[in-house]
């Protein structure tokens, strides 16, 4: 048990790693969704700890086929049956805050990693989630990136990528030993504000068993548990609209009064056009805000974007600094 536990130890850090690359991507336009794939290996790598468990692997129920409510599972977890209108976007990565440089090289070099990060996308896509996966040092690159261009060098990595990846919700996880125990934490927040949703923390024995079937059970008991919470609020926030964040810098040379202009007629008209305009923050040079649209008329961020560009066309000059799935950086000059 202790060589168990001693093994255990040093793979902690390498699943907190693996984990980032569950869904930490740029997300290009062109780029094809790989769920079907993520979900492939997941199978692949559950059947496997399946055959050292003994247990046998269930089949699928697609989470979009379930009624509204609840359904028992073995492990005696009540999970909710909550319908989404569209399929939400996951990030999932450790909580290691600007530490990301070892991830990719994690996963291709760690099978015990790489065999956890496949199990977590595998329930997450399940239960009718995206999970977007990070496949080049290039796609790290870009997130940190806009690090720089958002958030100031901010150490949160994981908000920046989520933002960057169009993200509705981001999954941090951590792991450590205490004594003859593994125990996983997890904490999921709203990926266009970073506020916490739901924590989860689960605290496992080791009765003898494998490295890998106790990091699977102890990650799958966590996620389960997590995502059964924050299940029906994500569903509750997609009956608002398709969710974009806008940040707006006023680089022009604009008196006091003219910026003052601009932000009334951003407020006013904003407000006027989308179904709902909620501002986070608001200086002289710097509008933060979450701008809820009616899906049906605005397919994507761009036409959000063209919304600013009409609206102030004659008081000021709009340029697109960053455009991604669901975030928006301009400039106002």
């Amino acid at each position: 048990m202790k060589k168990n536990m001693t093994q255990l130890k040093g793979l902690m850090g390498a699943l907190a790693c693996a984990c980032m690359l569950a869904a930490c991507a740029s997300n290009p336009p062109a780029k094809e969704d790989n769920t079907d794939e993520i979900r492939a290996r997941a199978d692949a790598a559950q059947r496997e700890i399946s055959r050292e468990t003994g247990e046998t692997v269930a089949e699928e129920t697609p989470a979009a086929t379930a009624s509204a409510g609840a359904a028992a599972e073995d492990d005696g977890i009540i999970v909710s049956t909550v319908n989404f209108k569209t399929r939400p976007t996951v990030l999932v990565a450790p909580a290691m805050g600007a530490k990301m440089a070892g991830s990719i090289d994690v996963i291709r070099r760690n099978p015990l990693a790489k065999t956890a990060m496949e199990v977590i996308n595998a329930y997450l896509t399940s239960r009718d989630y995206t999970v977007i996966g990070l496949e080049s040092q290039s796609q790290l690159d870009e997130v940190v990136q806009l690090q720089s261009d958002i958030a100031g060098n901010s150490e949160d990595l994981a908000y920046v990528a989520g933002l960057s990846v169009g993200a509705d919700i981001n999954i941090t996880y951590a792991g450590s030993i205490q004594e003859d125990y593994i125990v996983i934490d997890l904490n999921a927040s709203e990926a266009s504000t970073a506020n916490l949703l739901a924590s989860e923390s689960i605290r496992l024995k080791d009765n003898g068993e494998s490295q890998r079937v106790l990091v699977q059970k102890a990650i799958q008991l966590a996620i389960k548990k997590l995502e059964n919470k924050v299940r029906g609020r994500l569903a509750e926030e997609q009956e608002k609209g398709a969710l974009y964040k806008v940040v707006a810098h006023l680089t022009g040379d604009f008196t006091d009064d003219q910026a003052e202009e601009i932000s009334n007629m951003v407020s006013i008209k904003m407000r006027k056009k989308f179904n709902k305009m909620q501002v986070i923050s608001m200086s002289r040079n710097t509008y933060d805000l979450l701008i809820y649209v009616d899906p049906n008329k605005y397919e994507d961020a761009q036409m959000v974007y063209g919304e600013f560009v009409e609206s102030l066309e004659g008081l000021a000059k709009v340029r697109k600094q960053n455009i991604t799935k669901k975030l928006i950086i301009l400039e106002i000059q």
